[in-house]
């Protein structure tokens, strides 16, 4: 990991997204709820978290329905390269993963993004559990629900 900025007393929110904008051509990483509200972000002052939040938002909203028909369970990660830009959005219910970085960044990025939502869910199972079984349970409720519409 080299000279990593991970900080044991720090909210292990905050350390995901440190451990991700310390990576070279990254420009911000944001934890973000379903409804957009900022948990942590990290990335120059610049780097406008509720711009990015709010487009994951309305981009996760607008490929979500029409996917479903083919994608089962609904899409976990979606990437956007552009001929500038590289954009993740990466959702671990109930909070979701927005990174934006150059398009020039090697794919080891892709890495650093599964080790930073690992680090995540680790801190999401072992902090709020109740949190999960909720959402695991609601999910269930509307997978069931679908399958019915479908049969």
């Amino acid at each position: 990991m080299g000279k990593s900025k991970l900080d044991k007393s720090k909210d292990k929110f905050q350390v995901a997204v440190d451990y991700l904008t310390e990576y070279s051509g990254v420009k911000g990483a944001i934890i973000a709820d379903n409804e957009g509200i900022i948990i942590a972000r990290s990335g120059p002052a610049e780097f406008d978290a509720e711009t990015f939040a709010a487009f994951a938002l309305a981009v996760k909203a607008s490929i979500e329905e029409p996917l479903k028909e083919i994608a089962r369970p609904d899409v976990e990660q979606l990437t956007v390269k552009t001929a500038q830009d590289w954009i993740t959005i990466a959702r671990l219910s109930p909070i979701i993963l927005i990174v934006a970085a150059e398009r020039h960044v090697d794919d080891l990025l892709s890495v650093r993004i599964t080790r930073s939502l690992e680090m995540i869910s680790t801190h999401m199972k072992a902090k709020y559990p109740a949190i999960l079984s909720r959402d695991k349970a609601a999910a269930v409720r509307s997978k069931k629900k679908s399958e019915g519409v479908h049969v």
